[in-house]
């Protein structure tokens, strides 16, 4: 198998579909914030990335999904949450965090669902107090480990809101966040066998991985316990393709996407 390049985020929640790849012959890793993966497999930097599900619709290349490992939960997530000064339905700006573009669309058909509201949305760069990043907003999105290691405090942002509990409530669904993805035409060789067990290897050794990683990303080993082995999912099963479906039509429906692309899955069979 020649070099391919694996891109993918750095926050905990992809460890146990990436932790060890870069020992593996012919693979090498690359890391950046979710909503930069995309471009990396487009430019031909890497061979398949661990993309925002919402980039499948809107890349501006034919892409395939993958079917080997995906970063998903059941219900709660934890780290992709709405803190707000006001009741939720009130809310009439959020800030967000850019880091992806799937938590945007997921908040925008959530409060839609829900309360029957479309806020206004500002898009923030990561700034050095969360106070300036909501600065003239009710509320703030984030997502990733910065929702552990620096979330707003209680007294200041009171209302929560979990968005993957909230899609779980709204649909009876799990959430899909991020699959797999490449280039359609793509020859992945040997990589999605690679990927895959890889998966399966990291599987059985998940506390060796929170202990390596946990706490350096601001998570206590307790918590990095119930994150990565109670509550997020990452397999993609047939729940989890209709769940992306779903996802998709709703976002068609709400207008940020065109049309809704038919779901291609590469042949992982090899």
């Amino acid at each position: 198998m020649r070099t391919h390049t694996v891109g993918s985020v750095s926050y905990l929640n992809a460890l146990p579909l990436v932790e060890g790849l870069d020992e593996e012959s012919g693979v090498t890793v690359t890391t950046d914030v979710p909503s930069r993966l995309l471009d990396i497999l487009l430019q031909g930097r890497a061979s398949v990335a661990l993309c925002p599900i919402i980039d499948y619709q809107t890349s501006s290349a034919p892409l395939a999904v993958v079917p080997v490992g995906a970063i998903g939960s059941a219900s709660t997530t934890l780290t992709v949450r709405v803190f707000s000064r006001r009741p939720l339905p009130d809310v009439d700006h959020i800030a967000v965090d850019r880091d992806s573009s799937t938590s945007v669309a997921l908040l925008q058909v959530v409060l839609h669902e829900l309360y029957a509201t479309r806020p206004t949305l500002t898009i923030f760069n990561h700034r050095p107090t969360l106070a300036e990043a909501a600065d003239g907003a009710d509320a703030v999105l984030l997502i990733g480990d910065k929702v552990v290691a620096s979330a707003p405090k209680g007294e200041d942002f009171p209302h929560q809101l979990d968005l993957g509990d909230a899609w779980h409530r709204i649909s009876g669904l799990p959430f899909v966040f991020a699959v797999w993805m490449t280039r359609r035409g793509t020859d992945l060789e040997e990589l999605p066998r690679v990927l895959r067990q890889r998966r399966e290897v990291n599987r059985g050794r998940i506390h060796d991985i929170i202990d390596r990683h946990a706490t350096q990303r601001g998570w206590t080993r307790e918590l990095a316990e119930l994150y990565l082995c109670t509550l997020l999912r990452f397999d993609l099963g047939q729940r989890e393709l209709k769940a992306m479906s779903v996802f998709w039509q709703r976002c068609q429906e709400l207008g940020l996407i065109e049309d809704v692309r038919p779901l291609e899955l590469y042949d992982a069979t090899g």
